[in-house]
Order: structure tokens, then C-alpha cells, then sequence
């Protein structure tokens, strides 16, 4: 390592501690903390309010103790924020915590995906009966999945702004579809069912696969994504994976 990269990662280093350092390190300490934790609350809203503030800024400051930013885009960080959660101690009571975290970086990533065209109806119409089987959907790049034995998604909406916190449901298994309607992210809480059969379309199985382990509602399932725009396009491979 030469002279520069040791001293570089030396600076990094002091940075990311809570070392004694010069005046000026501690210049650029303070804004690094204050950048990264605000672009951790940014993300984890529901989060924060659930937790209040000063917590929150005390798990968001050792999260960036223990996580330094590997990107220059701060849109990138806090992707393990829920897996800290799990080993944080004060939040041990909070079962449901991490699993609202990971929702809200499945709303984070939807919101900030890629758009796609439309899926080709007229193109698919012309697949034979034979052919069916085989087809592969591919799921709008903003899709995210999400399943909690907490009623995660009930907690979010009820701290969405201007909600009362107080969420319709206190527990139960929730099965959650985010995706993104006229540029929003919409969180969508779908039976079993419907869930799986998404989860089997991101996962590349074929209709024929797909269909094989779900139940007669497969059919509306499909057209249930299709009607929101979730499955913009497809192919033909195998029908086995």
C-alpha cells in the first residue's frame, strides 16, 4: 500500500470512530454522521416514528459506526439497516422492527427502479396453447417482495403522513407486494396465494412451474399484475427451469 492509500485509510478509519481527532477531522466527522443518518431517516421513516427520534438517532449513529458508505451515492446506503436492527439490543422488544426496516428499503429500491414499457398483449396472444407452459414473465424492475410474520404493512400505512399510527391489524402474517402506480409507491398487502405466485414469476419459473403448485385462482392472479402493470414482458425457454 503506498504512503497515500495508508494515509487515506487511516483518515477513513478516524473518521468512522469515535477516536479523539483534530478540530478539522472532527469537522468532517460531524458532516459525515449527519449526512449518513439523515439519509438513514430519509429511507426509514415509519421507522423513526415508531422508535421517536432520539432513538432513532442513536441506533442510526451506530449503524454508521459499524457501516461505513461504500458508495458516493447516498441513495445506496443503508441497505443493511434492518439486519442491524435484528442484533440491536434496545430493539429486542420490537419484533416486528426489522421486517417494517426491510419494507421500507423494498418502498426505498421501488421507488428509485427503473421504468419498462408496457407488456406486448398482442404479442402474447399469439403464443399457442402448446407454448403456454413455457412462457417466462418478466416483472416491472420496480416490483419488490416482502413477507413478514408481523402485519408490517398495516404498521406502514398507519405511519404514512397524516395517519394516526394505530394500525387496522396487530398481528398476523403479511404478504406484501410493492410496486410503483402513476410514479407512487404503493404497498399492497395480497393473500398467500397471489404472493407466491409473484415470488415464482421474479424467480424466472415458467407458467408451466409456476402454475403447478398454485391453486384455481392462478389465472386471476396473473391478470391481477397484468391489470397494474406489474409483468411487462416475456419469453419462451423451457418449461423447467
Amino acid at each position: 500500500m503506498s504512503a497515500l492509500a495508508l494515509a487515506q485509510a487511516r483518515f477513513i478509519a478516524t473518521l468512522y470512530s469515535e477516536d479523539a481527532c483534530e478540530p478539522g477531522t472532527a469537522i468532517y466527522r460531524r458532516n459525515l454522521f449527519a449526512n449518513l443518518g439523515g439519509a438513514l431517516a430519509a429511507t426509514y421513516p415509519v421507522v423513526e416514528r415508531l422508535v421517536g427520534e432520539s432513538f432513532f438517532r442513536e441506533a442510526a449513529r451506530q449503524y454508521v459506526l459499524a457501516h461505513p458508505s461504500a458508495s458516493g451515492d447516498l441513495a445506496d446506503y443503508g441497505a443493511g439497516f434492518a439486519r442491524f436492527l435484528e442484533g440491536y439490543p434496545h430493539a429486542a422488544a420490537l419484533a416486528y422492527l426489522p421486517d417494517v426496516a426491510r419494507l421500507e428499503w423494498a418502498c426505498h429500491e421501488c421507488y428509485g427502479a427503473a421504468d419498462a414499457l408496457a407488456l406486448d398483449f398482442g404479442s402474447l396472444a399469439h403464443v399457442g396453447a402448446s407454448d403456454q407452459p413455457r412462457i417466462r414473465f418478466e416483472l416491472h424492475p420496480a416490483v419488490r417482495l416482502v413477507r413478514s410474520e408481523h402485519p408490517v404493512a398495516a404498521i406502514w400505512h398507519a405511519n404514512q403522513p397524516g395517519a394516526d399510527g394505530a394500525p387496522q391489524r396487530i398481528e398476523g402474517t403479511d404478504h406484501v407486494i410493492v410496486h410503483r402506480q402513476g410514479g407512487a409507491v404503493t404497498v399492497e398487502a395480497v393473500a398467500h396465494a397471489a404472493w407466491r405466485v409473484t415470488e415464482a414469476l421474479a424467480n424466472g419459473d415458467a407458467l408451466g412451474v409456476a402454475g403447478a403448485t398454485a391453486d384455481e385462482s392462478f389465472g386471476g392472479h396473473l391478470a391481477w399484475l397484468a391489470s397494474r402493470g406489474l409483468i411487462t414482458g416475456f419469453s419462451l425457454g423451457r418449461e423447467a427451469p
